[in-house]
């Protein structure tokens, strides 16, 4: 640690040091973020943030005034595409928090080289590298929680009440991106009250109430924004009182409160707990979380307000996500495993300590372990050529225009938030219409649309949804010439050529997807020409091989796991990237095939198969029974509806 007691020429040589690192830092993380970008629209979240960027109204439900500030400030600068703008806008923002991040380690171990090591590692950590290349709003989100723990740092160095006040305000701000700020406070006000100069009275005076009040009043009014979008509403609430009870239970989620926080039965906590430990290893390997103890007993013997600031942080952050029983509890361990990788840094400062070698050494090969795990995570991490979001769109309204056709949809919910950017920015000609929004008037809508000579199209579940509600009213019939990808994989297989390889990967699906296991079983014919194959029982299972041989690797396990294998002469990694118990949503995949160093197939739940070249380069790709699956298609023949 910096001593107090430096020179005001060496503390300044030390800060401009420091400052220098956290550009050069921000810098390099930044260009591989963009090097590995999504290019465009996502499914889920993204799509949603995607959609909305831009508009003037946002919605309580919508939540993160912030974010979307942030965001209409650039799109209105720079008047580019929101999907593409937002992704860099992540980038951005990821980049800013590993430079912020080498600041805040350097303070708390001494080491700008040990800071260093430690922001390359968080900033390549599986996790945090997945949501910088997307819209996501958890890249600003380590920025205000690395930004408030600088703020905080520096006021115990100095403890004026303009720090304070600048801390209280930045932290305030922060709530406007997200609301799990609040998992902060108990840490950062423990830490105010062990560290204030004049003892823990002086952080309850009336002037530093008043202060911290007034601040979060200021950073409540960020909501503001959305509390107005109920008044513009075609239905705004009828008083200001209903208003407000709306506005509350929308901005903080109250139905997923009840139903996810602190949900998770006791029989899975278990699961749970292999869950985590299988997260972090993924994002550290498991010696970052052991340099991580060794940096918190560091710290501890230097400064036990510290050292009790930053375990009070990853023990709520940690807490919390192991408890949210939600699709995609990954997301949400970010912040503590900032905390860990915040703690490599003074783990690297005492390695230096008890081995007697310069601080440096130990900050360098800290760097050269991030870079190891960048060089290994990059074929699978790397986003710029996924545009499977908008292929999929493009399929499913394809040949339908506004003027001669109308689609009526039910789909997973991340694919519905994807076509409504697509609808809105991409094929503004397109009319859609969400089955649950008209089911109830849907023959008057039929009847409208067939009076102006206009097909009426429904994809699977919205046929489904219809017949249930008006039994043999309405007669459907596929309209299989619009849909451009075939509907099986038996089709796909009988179209690659013999000698072809390939990797056939099935992961359970969700409850809504059924995976069709007569076409699996003849498509594994196809793939082997009738050799006997026996498909494992696993949630995870991988087949891979050359059409027309045996495969060379059928696997299947319960539990996540990777195969490094040769297929033909290339060689081919296989890793399964998620756990399938917890995670139903994984914008990364939920795992990923690299053969000779390429991105090869980002897996989903259900069946994912690649056909590929030598080079590794795709040559037919397939997913079904998952939200990228090939959607069918059928057309109301109005003449034939029963009076």
């Amino acid at each position: 640690m910096t001593s107090a007691a430096s020179s005001p020429r060496s503390a300044g040589s030390v800060r401009r040091r420091t400052s220098v690192c956290a550009v050069v830092v921000a810098l390099g993380v930044f260009a591989l973020y963009r090097a590995t970008l999504l290019p465009g629209l996502d499914f889920g979240d993204t799509a949603s943030f995607q959609e909305k960027a831009g508009s003037p109204i946002i919605l309580p439900r919508d939540g993160y005034p912030l974010y979307f500030a942030i965001a209409n400030a650039v799109l209105g600068l720079t008047h580019a595409e929101p999907a593409p703008a937002l992704n860099f806008l992540s980038a951005l923002e990821a980049a800013a928090a590993c430079g912020l991040l080498v600041v805040v380690a350097a303070e708390l171990s001494g080491s700008v080289a040990a800071g260093v090591g430690a922001a390359l590692l968080f900033g390549v950590s599986y996790t945090f590298w997945s949501q910088a290349v997307i819209a996501e709003v958890y890249a600003l989100h380590m920025v205000f929680v690395l930004l408030t723990l600088l703020l905080l740092l520096r006021w115990q160095r100095r403890p004026t009440t303009t720090r304070l006040a600048v801390f209280f305000a930045i932290y305030a701000l922060g709530f406007g991106n997200h609301l799990t700020m609040i998992l902060l406070a108990p840490a950062y006000g423990a830490f105010l009250l062990l560290a204030a100069p004049g003892g823990w009275r002086m952080m309850l005076s009336r002037r530093v109430i008043t202060l911290a009040l007034v601040c979060a009043v200021a950073g409540a009014a960020q909501y503001a924004w959305n509390l107005r979008g109920l008044w513009l509403l075609p239905h705004p609430p009828d008083r200001i009182v209903d208003g407000l009870w709306a506005f509350w239970s929308d901005v903080t989620k109250a139905d997923w409160r009840d139903t996810l926080v602190f949900t998770v039965p006791r029989s899975m906590l278990g699961d749970r707990a292999a869950m985590y430990w299988f997260d972090l290893t993924q994002q550290f390997g498991i010696a970052g979380p052991l340099l991580a103890l060794a940096g918190v007993v560091q710290l501890a013997m230097l400064d036990r307000n510290r050292a009790a600031l930053v375990i009070l942080l990853y023990v709520a952050t940690v807490t919390f996500a192991f408890s949210y029983n939600v699709g995609d509890t990954h997301v949400f361990y970010l912040a503590s495993h900032l905390m860990i990788a915040l703690m490599t840094a003074p783990g690297a400062a005492s390695l230096a300590r008890f081995s007697g070698r310069a601080m440096p050494v130990y900050g360098l090969l800290l760097a050269v372990y991030a870079g190891g795990r960048a060089y290994s995570d990059l074929p699978a991490l790397d986003r710029s050529h996924d545009t499977r979001p908008s292929d999929t769109l493009t399929d499913l309204t394809a040949g339908i225009d506004s003027q001669h056709a109308i689609l009526l949809t039910t789909l997973n919910w991340q694919v519905q938030n994807g076509l409504a950017y697509f609808g809105k920015l991409k094929r503004p000609d397109v009319a859609y219409a969400r089955m649950p929004d008209v089911l109830d008037h849907v023959r008057a809508l039929v009847a409208d649309n067939v009076a102006i000579n206009r097909r009426v199209l429904l994809t699977t579940r919205a046929r489904d949804d219809l017949k249930r509600a008006y039994g043999p009213l309405f007669e459907l019939l596929p309209d299989l010439p619009m849909i451009g990808a075939p509907l099986t994989l038996r089709e796909i297989v009988s179209a690659t050529a013999p000698g072809t390889r390939y990797v056939l990967c099935i992961l359970k699906p969700t409850k809504e997807h059924v995976i069709d296991r007569d076409d699996l079983a003849l498509a594994m014919r196809g793939l082997t020409h009738r050799e006997s194959t026996s498909i494992p029982e696993a949630d995870y299972v991988v087949i891979a091989g050359t059409t027309g041989e045996p495969p060379v690797l059928v696997a299947g396990s319960n539990r996540p796991f990777a195969s490094s294998i040769r297929v033909g002469t290339v060689p081919v990694d296989i890793r399964m990237d998620s756990w399938l118990a917890a995670d139903t949503m994984r914008r990364m995949g939920f795992g990923h095939v690299v053969a000779a160093r390429r991105h090869t197939l980002t897996m989903e739940r259900g069946i994912s198969f690649v056909a590929f070249s030598g080079d590794g380069r795709p040559l037919k790709t397939a997913y079904f029974a998952s939200i990228f699956a090939p959607q069918m298609r059928f057309a109301i023949d109005a003449r034939a509806m029963v009076e």
